[in-house]
């Protein structure tokens, strides 16, 4: 009874679901803090598309949860978006896509180099940075192959 119970309760969330995603979501079933962090979509809210709508309320339900430490920094980083070019936006998004559909364990290997990165002294990566620049494009087809050819064994963290 119990399993039934259950499983009744999980098909009606499930199905709400369903109907939000196929119609959208009104905007008086968005909370007051939701309406409040959306304020400026509500004249078209209707208009939007149902998968917009629901990308924004779940948006706005990880702004309501944010310290405002972590507000500010968001903000920045939106700033940081809005001033880069429409070119440059779109690279981004290309790349973001290329690791999106890395494996995991490249993802991780991205992310250690990364973090090893950001870890150095600054003065260590603008060397870095210059060395890079001043390659050649042979000579920077010839590194990211010798990286990517190489094993990968345990870290140095």
């Amino acid at each position: 009874m119990r399993a039934r119970t259950i499983l009744a309760i999980a098909m009606l969330m499930f199905a709400s679901f369903a109907v939000a995603d196929e119609e959208g979501i009104a905007w008086d079933s968005l909370s007051e803090e939701q309406q409040r962090v959306l304020s400026g979509f509500s004249d078209n809210w209707d208009n939007l598309a149902p998968e917009r709508q629901a990308r924004l309320s779940m948006g706005a339900d990880r702004w309501a949860s944010m310290t405002p430490k972590q507000r500010t920094a968001a903000q920045d980083r939106f700033r940081k978006w809005n001033s880069l070019t429409p070119d440059r936006r779109e690279k981004i998004r290309e790349r973001y896509q290329v690791y999106r559909d890395m494996a995991p364990a490249d993802q991780k290997r991205v992310r250690d180099n990364f973090r090893r990165y950001q870890r150095m002294p600054i003065e260590r990566r603008q060397m870095l940075r210059d060395r890079y620049r001043d390659m050649s494009p042979e000579q920077r087809k010839r590194l990211r192959e010798r990286l990517t050819d190489r094993p990968r064994t345990t870290t140095r963290d």
